[in-house]
């Protein structure tokens, strides 16, 4: 089976594939223009997501959920950035933070003790 982001960089290949097949056999006159715009905006994020996916699947769910929220709070009421904006600073800058590693401090700073 092939692994999440194998199948991710196979999606993003078939829409641009799809895309870029209906551009050279269909050109400008086509009446599929808003579907070949799709299966390409579409293949480009896909492509974009498989290059970071190492990233984002690190990505705290927490985080990740009020990322996207707060995008779609905003597509919605544009005024609701003003909120929005401010609040996310906030959440960052108060975000848990993995506990600092001692293994560094028993190491011992100095060398004299060799």
């Amino acid at each position: 089976m092939l692994s999440k982001r194998s199948q991710i960089g196979i999606v993003a290949l078939l829409t641009l594939g799809l895309a870029g097949g209906m551009w050279l056999l269909g050109g400008e006159t086509s009446n599929l223009g808003p579907f070949q715009a799709a299966l390409l905006r579409i293949g480009v994020v896909m492509a974009v997501v498989w290059l970071a996916f190492p990233q984002i699947s690190k990505l705290p769910i927490w985080l990740a959920t009020i990322g996207i929220g707060s995008v779609l709070a905003i597509l919605v009421l544009k005024k609701a950035a003003i909120i929005v904006i401010p609040l996310l600073i906030l959440i960052w800058f108060l975000r848990p933070r993995p506990a600092k590693q001692a293994s560094s401090i028993s190491r011992g700073s100095s060398s004299s003790d060799r």
